[in-house]
């Protein structure tokens, strides 16, 4: 079969859903000059956002030839020409785009370099897979998602501010890579799911206790992080009254001199401690809170589950 038929044949079954299995057909998808994402919402926004890219580079056009015609460099039936011109291209481009995403759900991975920012809500338990394709992103904000995993954003040299919510994620390493994040809101709740979070049987994902990969971002203006989760299991011997656990918490260089809050049976600023343990808890509670300035803070709430012995 000829290559570009076996690539149409591929990503039509991409537009389709349909698996993709042999590595023949994983080939033909990776030499695609078409990007494929499993998210509705997320190929809605893309649309949306290669819209806006297209208005503006055709707006700068306009305007550019707009100057030239005032200016005298070119004559009226010149920019009648080029303006009839541009504005079929610009009507093309679009058609071409929309034909693609109406027909496929696919986009062309040369424009997705134009994307500067992506904004939008999020479909539970997103992934962002595909996103290291934006090359220029620099703003990504979004409602929902609880996305397990920002390792997609790793490497994107032009992120500057980072809102997402996410779950399950222990450090922040996916964004070391990112020299040139100004902004990093986060919140992690915890919860698997809604469902889950309505029993409220205890939290079940893993609780971000280390933010210190955030250290070697010196454009850092502002971070806010709320987390919340369930850190490692500890066995308790029977008979057991109070257990203590020294400073569990490592925040990144931005907040040196800043005090640690923790708050469990007692308030400290070192460790956690818990007191008159009866043998029966299922887990320990606790939290924290470290601030610096206003554009600064860390916070968040943690249990450790005990396994009884």
């Amino acid at each position: 079969m000829k290559k570009t038929v076996k690539t149409s044949m591929v990503l039509l079954a991409l537009g389709l859903g349909l698996s993709i299995g042999t590595t023949d057909e994983v080939e033909a998808i990776s030499e695609s000059p078409y990007a494929f994402f499993n998210e509705l919402s997320i190929r809605e926004t893309v649309g949306t956002e290669l819209d806006q890219v297209y208005k503006n580079k055709y707006k700068e056009k306009i305007d550019k030839l707009d100057n030239d015609f005032e200016n005298n460099l070119i004559s009226n039936e010149e920019y009648e020409k080029l303006f009839d011109k541009l504005t079929e291209e610009f009507e093309a481009n679009l058609l071409e785009k929309q034909s693609l995403f109406n027909d496929y759900q696919l986009f062309k991975k040369e424009e997705l370099k134009d994307i500067t920012s992506f904004g939008g809500e999020f479909e539970l338990n997103s992934s962002l897979s595909g996103f290291n394709q934006f090359s220029s992103l620099k703003i990504i904000q979004g409602e929902g998602g609880n996305f397990n995993s920002f390792r997609e954003l790793n490497g994107l040299k032009e992120l500057r501010e980072v809102w997402l919510e996410g779950s399950n994620q222990l450090t922040l390493n996916s964004f070391k890579n990112s020299p040139n994040l100004e902004t990093i809101i986060l919140k992690f709740n915890g919860f698997e799911n809604y469902d889950e979070r309505l029993r409220n049987e205890g939290f079940s994902q893993t609780l971000t206790t280390d933010i210190s990969a955030l250290s070697n971002l010196n454009k850092l203006k502002q971070i806010r992080i709320n987390a919340c989760g369930r850190m490692a299991t500890i066995t308790l011997k029977k008979g057991t009254t109070s257990y203590r656990l020294f400073d569990p918490i490592v925040a990144s260089k931005q907040f040196e001199g800043a005090e640690m809050n923790y708050s469990s049976s007692i308030e400290s600023d070192e460790w956690l401690e818990w007191n008159n343990l009866e043998g029966n808890e299922e887990y320990l509670d606790f939290s924290w809170r470290v601030e610096k300035g206003s554009n600064f803070s860390y916070t968040g709430e943690g249990q450790i589950p005990i396994r009884w012995k």
